[in-house]
């Protein structure tokens, strides 16, 4: 006689949490910064990225095509110094971000302020210290996509 034993962990992965909160297909709506718009377009840039990579969501263009919408209507990135060398320039700082994320979906309009931070040095080339803020704001960024996505988690599993 021969017998199986089918047994399960009642284990679910995040994407699928996110799926059962925010429906398919979603719109993101990033409001654009006067001052630095090109860290707006990296954040939605983020956000999609996440939404199709993580959750396997379907995202689309047209805000009326939606079941579920993430706005962002306000993101600060801020600058400040941390270090300096012998003659009082910056050699180190820290380029925080503070994102309010608001989700809009059938059953639920929920937001949340997830702020994150990342260390970056100056270069002693312009270009290179150019170059460097720009990766230090998008791994801030990244970080709070992290946070994001385990709040959504949260959220999935509570409901």
């Amino acid at each position: 006689m021969t017998m199986f034993v089918i047994s399960g962990c009642g284990y679910k992965p995040v994407a699928q949490y996110g799926r059962d909160l925010l429906p398919d297909p979603v719109y993101v709506d990033v409001k654009l910064s006067g001052v630095e718009p090109q860290n707006g377009v990296y954040l939605k840039d983020e956000i999609i990225r996440t939404l199709t990579t993580e959750f396997h969501e379907k995202v689309v263009a047209d805000r009326a095509g939606a079941l579920s919408r993430i706005i962002v209507p306000e993101y600060k990135i801020g600058y400040s110094p941390l270090t300096y060398d012998t003659n009082g320039y910056v050699t180190r700082y820290r380029v925080s971000t503070s994102i309010l994320f608001v989700l809009q979906t059938p059953e639920n309009n929920l937001s949340k302020r997830i702020s994150s931070s990342e260390d970056v040095s100056i270069q002693s080339s312009s270009l290179t210290s150019s170059a460097a803020r720009d990766a230090a704001i998008r791994v801030g960024i990244r970080k709070a996509m992290d946070q994001f996505i385990a709040w959504i988690a949260e959220k999935g599993i509570r409901k």
